[in-house]
């Protein structure tokens, strides 16, 4: 009996700290995200899962301020995903741009994802859900991004870190979207 109490108390520990960065997953396909950066923004801002705070990136000591432009949506995470490092994941939640007006960091919202862009950030994959709100009244035909959009959001994409840092491989639509999120969705 102890053997099996110990066994018990072995894998609840080992599970609390595996799913530190997890959530339940909302099975309605509500999609929702966290805004860390909010539009027009040029700090870069991350959500510390250890303090639960969001915090001004660093790099070598020094805080990291994009030297573009301003964040051309409200940048965050996707709640209830998490990028597993054992299958190809960069360790966080997957990344998205909610097109809409400024929202205040930390707000959860509901989205509605209407494409991916797809990239390389020096030679690893790192894509970007594109979303509007859900209950927006931007409208794109057959939930897609016009071009005129694609082409601004990729431009801010392969140039925010610098030149040749970022490498645009492919616009994925909705349903490519909502795959990458469905891939990364935990407790499926």
């Amino acid at each position: 009996m102890k053997k099996i109490i110990s066994i018990c108390i072995f894998c609840w520990m080992v599970s609390s700290c595996s799913t530190e960065k997890k959530e339940i997953i909302n099975l309605s396909n509500n999609y929702t995200a966290i805004v860390e950066i909010p539009a027009g923004t040029n700090k870069k801002f991350e959500y510390n899962y250890s303090t639960k705070t969001f915090e001004i990136e660093t790099k070598n000591g020094v805080e990291r301020t994009i030297n573009y432009l301003p964040y051309p949506g409200n940048y965050g995470f996707i709640s209830n995903t998490y990028m597993d490092p054992e299958i190809g994941g960069d360790g966080d939640a997957l990344d998205v741009l909610i097109i809409s007006e400024s929202i205040q960091q930390g707000k959860k919202v509901e989205i509605n994802p209407v494409a991916i862009l797809r990239l390389l950030d020096r030679g690893q994959e790192d894509h970007k859900v594109i979303a509007t709100l859900k209950n927006s009244k931007i409208n794109f035909s057959k939930d897609s991004l016009p071009s005129s959009m694609k082409t601004i959001i990729k431009t801010w994409f392969c140039n925010y870190k610098g030149p040749n840092k970022m490498e645009f491989i492919v616009w994925g639509d909705k349903k490519d979207a909502i795959d990458e999120i469905e891939k990364w969705a935990v407790n499926k």
